[in-house]
């Protein structure tokens, strides 16, 4: 009650002095100063001293998954001979010999479709792969008539006049059927490797096993490995230029050293001393090694 009685006097006092209106206290506003702080400098991975030393690094170019360059076919696709005999003739080619020219021509890949120089080819193929005349299943086989439609698939979409809109169906057939030669390759390397070897190198195809981590290839981590590669070619530079100054002094150290050392042995034997240096000359004393 106190307190509040002595809040009302107060009250009072101040509407009495201020005329009946009310006092408003001043907010106090904290001055700003203009404070110049120093913006951080960006370095971008030091490109200005970096092409001072000539490193330079630029982004290497994507190969498309589908191209030979990626999918390890070391060799073309070869088109068969026109005068070779037609796929579904080969087995009665003997009784061809009796017929006449025309008609033998007629019979030949000259006169054939695409589908009959493929089928040829892969005819060829497979001889030189299955291990006997009625192996059309078999793992090797398989990879074999793989490898011939990749390679075919190949030639059409290097040789294509057609942009990357026209030809999106025929590269992804091409990438699907490589993703399952490669997948045939790894399983049979897992079970027979001289097998696996001698297919490849018959086939001539480059098997790249997958990597065990997949590292992206970024600016950051190229340009460190450029700028190790460089400090490291800098150093060996400079140490063979050492060893090289090093070498040219070498006569006279050595004949400065021999000089030195008659010096020592000469002032030991007149100060009646053991001779402790091993000179050039012949001398040596108890302390020479």
């Amino acid at each position: 009650m106190a307190l509040r009685a002595v809040g009302g006097a107060v009250r009072r006092a101040v509407w009495g002095v201020s005329g009946g209106r009310a006092i408003v206290t001043p907010k106090l506003i904290p001055a700003i100063t203009a404070m110049s702080h120093p913006q951080p400098q960006r370095h971008y991975a030091m490109r200005q001293e970096l092409t001072e030393h000539g490193i330079v690094w630029r982004r290497p170019q994507r190969i498309e998954s589908w191209k030979p360059a990626k999918s390890g076919d070391l060799s073309a696709y070869v088109e068969p001979q026109d005068e070779r005999v037609k796929a579904k003739f080969l087995s009665v080619k003997e009784a061809l010999d009796g017929v006449d020219d025309v008609t033998r021509q007629l019979l030949t890949l000259q006169f054939g479709s695409r589908a009959e120089k493929v089928r040829v080819t892969r005819y060829n193929v497979m001889r030189d792969i299955q291990r006997h005349q009625y192996d059309t299943g078999s793992l090797e086989v398989t990879i074999a008539m793989l490898t011939v439609r990749i390679r075919k698939a190949q030639q059409v979409l290097l040789n294509s006049k057609k942009g990357k809109r026209h030809t999106v169906r025929q590269r992804v057939t091409l990438d699907e059927t490589i993703a399952r030669r490669k997948k045939l390759l790894k399983h049979l390397r897992r079970m027979d490797y001289k097998r696996f070897e001698w297919l490849i190198s018959k086939l001539d195809i480059l098997y790249r096993p997958p990597p065990r981590y997949v590292r992206w290839v970024t600016r950051k981590i190229s340009l460190r490995k450029l700028v190790r590669e460089y400090g490291h070619a800098l150093r060996t530079e400079r140490l063979g230029a050492y060893r090289e100054q090093l070498e040219g002094q070498k006569k006279a150290f050595l004949k400065e050293k021999e000089e030195a050392l008659q010096w020592i042995a000469k002032t030991e034997e007149e100060l009646g001393v053991p001779v402790s240096v091993e000179v050039p000359g012949g001398r040596s004393g108890v302390g020479s090694a």
